[in-house]
């Protein structure tokens, strides 16, 4: 996985201008690490090699989205105006790394969990 094909990825996704982005580029880093965890010594295709990268564009915008704090206001009324988000940028960013994670479900799961049997 590329680090400059996910950072590219990030930007697509998240909107933000790559001076922003680089303050949280070890977000990034950490998703792509914690990507590559996950995947193990898997041998991937270009095209989901591009897929995986794209996910974990997705996955770092999600994680993005719930360390910014700029987005806790969700309601707010001056005089005779209200102005209301009908969802947040962490909701949206939700949905979207749902959507990924079973799109690449066949590449990688996410979601896989087995007790295990430890000998002492």
């Amino acid at each position: 996985m590329s680090f400059k094909d996910v950072i590219d990825r990030f930007a697509l996704v998240s909107g933000l201008e790559q001076e922003e982005i680089s303050k949280w580029v070890f977000i990034i880093v950490d998703c792509i690490k914690y990507f590559e965890s996950v995947l193990g010594s898997k041998k991937l295709s270009c095209s989901e090699s591009k897929r995986l990268s794209h996910a974990c564009a997705v996955y770092a915008y999600y994680k993005y989205s719930l360390y910014n704090i700029a987005d806790t206001s969700s309601k707010f009324k001056a005089g005779d105006i209200e102005i209301s988000k009908s969802e947040s940028i962490s909701d949206k960013a939700h949905t979207m790394w749902q959507q990924e994670k079973h799109e690449i479900s066949h590449i990688v799961d996410f979601d896989d969990f087995h007790f295990m049997r430890v000998s002492a």
